[in-house]
């Protein structure tokens, strides 16, 4: 054994853009002091955790004055956390972040972001996790120069919850998947920019990470059908979760006063609202239902049309287009409602619907993309394309209180399948196996 005594001394000179640690190891017996220098710049940060006797990661100044056999680096995992509050990839950072830091306690993860935001969150306060403060564009040239220079060198693997990835990084990257509707959908693909951008992304990831998650077997599906990789077998579908909030949902104050079918989600085309608009205007008057389209409209990148808000406003006050909502008024709105209604072409898994089985209302989708995958047998389904057959069955589940009742029962049962831990677990295990030897 070596009898030691350490020290850490700290000197952060951010006016001058350089932040200095000293980890001084002061060996007694022989009379040696090494020093340990670590240099970073505020664009690189080229810090490296060290483990001290197999205790979690020692960077702080702490107080540590004990015998001493082993001091060795620890493995760093980057990851970009820059879309915390985006309305889906958001989501799926908050579900998977506790689990992740809790999961690779061992392991230093550096989180790059809006430094502020993330420190409101419990788990970015954990003792193997800093934070560096970025918030360039997203999906901008600025991304692809900054974002490379912001990750720590040294790094054994970045991840990004979302397709777009540091292309001038040539480390080791893992990378989620949501699903290729930026390779599918007719107002994205329609754009050459768009396309090209996304092809760029998709081809890159492919062909460089170790480790790609998709959110559902269909988005894994879809991303073998539309490119193409030198591998296959690092695809990882993991589905995704809800928070337990949901179950209680309908304990909310009641927001609209009459009864209602809600909506979930974006206002875009693909999520084919002008037909159910244009079923709910025909069935409106068979029905004591209004109809509630909660979601963002305002500032996409590609809204829906004049004319499909012409058609709302035909509706009158029987049609509610509430524009965003803040997170308490979404679960009252799902809560009190007396059926989700999900018609959307194209998704890469859809959690509106598992939330509203957990708030325990009845749930009618499309029959399309990753949705009978997700909903299974706990929902009521209609051809996405046929304005006829979403009128019918809005019909039906206005009236048939019976199978109401079961979709309650079946949609309550599934929607426990659903949880972060698993998401979470998975997801770690796959970073854990593929971030290699430390500093490679």
């Amino acid at each position: 054994m070596v009898n030691a005594s350490i020290t850490v001394e700290t000197n952060q000179l951010w006016d001058n853009k350089v932040a200095e640690k000293i980890l001084v190891v002061k060996f007694a017996q022989i009379g040696v002091i090494i020093e340990i220098r670590f240099w970073a710049s505020r664009w690189r940060a080229g810090i490296r955790d060290y483990r001290i006797d197999g205790q979690p990661p020692y960077r702080d100044i702490l107080p540590y004055t004990e015998a001493v056999t082993s001091i060795e680096p620890i493995k760093t995992l980057c990851i970009d956390l820059r879309w915390i509050d985006s309305s889906g990839v958001g989501v799926y950072i908050k579900g998977i972040m506790p689990g992740i830091v809790e999961r690779l306690s061992d392991i230093s993860i550096v989180g790059i972001g809006d430094r502020t935001r993330l420190q409101q969150l419990s788990w970015s306060r954990a003792a193997n996790i800093r934070l560096i403060d970025c918030q360039v564009g997203r999906y901008s040239l600025a991304e692809q120069i900054r974002l490379p220079l912001m990750i720590p060198h040294g790094t054994d693997m970045f991840f990004s919850p979302y397709y777009p990835i540091p292309l001038l990084y040539r480390g080791r990257l893992a990378v989620t998947v949501h699903d290729l509707s930026h390779r599918v959908v007719p107002e994205i693909i329609s754009d050459p920019k768009k396309r090209i951008y996304a092809k760029t992304m998709f081809r890159a990831l492919r062909k460089r990470a170790s480790v790609i998650f998709t959110v559902s077997n269909f988005s894994k599906s879809e991303l073998l059908r539309l490119t193409t990789g030198p591998r296959e077998d690092n695809i990882i579908p993991t589905h995704l979760g809800i928070s337990a909030e949901w179950y209680g949902a309908a304990q909310l104050p009641r927001i609209h006063p009459r009864p209602y079918f809600v909506y979930v989600g974006n206002v875009k085309p693909y999520k084919n609202l002008r037909r159910l608009v244009e079923a709910f205007l025909k069935i409106k008057d068979r029905v004591p239902q209004d109809l509630v389209i909660v979601g963002q409209r305002e500032g996409l990148i590609t809204g829906e049309s004049p004319e499909f808000f012409e058609r709302v406003r035909a509706g009158g006050e029987r049609i509610r287009l509430t524009g965003f909502v803040s997170h308490n008024d979404l679960l009252s709105f799902v809560g009190h409602a007396d059926a989700l209604i999900m018609p959307s072409l194209y998704e890469g898994f859809g959690l509106p619907p598992i939330e509203a089985m957990a708030a325990g209302v009845p749930v009618v989708v499309a029959r399309a993309a990753s949705l009978p995958e997700v909903c299974g047998d706990s929902a009521l389904y209609f051809d996405p394309l046929e304005v006829e057959d979403i009128a019918k069955k809005l019909v039906v589940i206005a009236s048939d209180t019976d199978l109401c009742q079961q979709l309650r029962d079946k949609g309550l049962k599934h929607s426990t399948l659903f949880t972060w831990g698993p998401c979470s677990e998975r997801t770690a295990e796959a970073l854990r196996a593929n971030l290699g030897p430390v500093g490679s």
